[in-house]
């Protein structure tokens, strides 16, 4: 017995612990690598644009010696577009002065002057189909025109549509209605006199195409044609053929070739006007 407690206290001191060691702290997870926070961004949901853009464009030509001169050209454009409506603002202003620097008056002639703005509202039922309603006012003292008033009703095909991988919109519109205008014309230059106002009546037809060649170059053609059925033949036609180039991604050169064609003007004008402009265009 003398050797029992021993004995025994050995046997407790190599017997294992009851209690079991605590669990080990969990490792710490590991930081995101680069290409998994990529994956992560890429996944975002990107910013949708809103309804509205447009652009501006100003342009001008300054001449001064033998003669002084000063020729400004604007235009502008906003729309709104959702998949139901769209609406279109346009407005292009043309003023240019002259004076001889053989004058000592200094007096300035005004020899250009025009303004043109139209309103465009369309309905779409489908995205090919859509009907519109479009009214536009003009007056060009070098054509005569006074005051131009018209209006337009039809339907509407958008034959193409689509945005490409660059964030950019194709765009493929025919426009095909009614169109009656009145014309009130008076001569401002050399004799002012009144002149005879003078009615359109025309099956309108109108092509937009808007076409990205890539992220820095992009071309724009507008074209309308009113073939008269309504009196005395005559047939008008406008066509705008624009190309951008884009210093930043707001900011172009744009080119813009204008052509106008009435077959039946205002007494000794030409039947035909062509305007050729370079200018800086921002986008919003």
């Amino acid at each position: 017995m003398a050797f029992s407690l021993p004995l025994i206290l050995a046997l407790l001191a190599q017997a294992p612990d009851s209690t079991p060691p605590p669990d080990p702290a969990p490792a710490a997870s590991p930081l995101v690598v680069e290409g998994d926070l990529k994956s992560l961004c890429e996944k975002l949901p990107e910013e949708e644009p809103g309804p509205w853009s447009g652009s501006a464009a100003l342009s001008f030509m300054l001449l001064a010696g033998n003669s002084k001169s000063l020729a400004l050209t604007a235009n502008g454009l906003a729309e709104y577009r959702t998949k139901v409506w769209v609406a279109t603002f346009k407005a292009d202003g043309v003023l240019e002065s002259a004076a001889s620097a053989e004058e000592d008056d200094g007096d300035v002639d005004v020899v250009a002057e025009a303004l043109v703005a139209s309103v465009r509202g369309e309905r779409r039922f489908t995205p090919l189909l859509g009907v519109y309603a479009l009214v536009y006012g003009k007056t060009d003292h070098l054509a005569s025109v006074e005051l131009r008033l018209d209006g337009e009703v039809g339907i509407a095909f958008t034959l193409l549509e689509r945005d490409t991988p660059d964030g950019e919109e194709q765009l493929l519109r025919l426009d095909v209605g009614l169109h009656y205008s009145n014309e009130a014309r008076f001569q401002y230059f050399e004799d002012e006199q009144d002149l005879p106002d003078v009615d359109l009546l025309a099956p309108g037809g109108r092509l937009t195409f808007y076409y990205p060649f890539n992220e820095r170059l992009k071309f724009t053609q507008y074209l309308e044609v009113f073939p008269n059925i309504l009196g005395d033949s005559r047939f008008v036609a406008d066509s705008t053929t624009k190309f951008s180039t884009y210093i930043t991604h707001r900011l172009a050169l744009s080119t813009n070739l204008l052509v106008q064609l009435d077959t039946a003007p205002a007494a000794g004008k030409a039947v035909a006007d062509v305007a050729l402009t370079l200018g800086a265009e921002f986008e919003f």
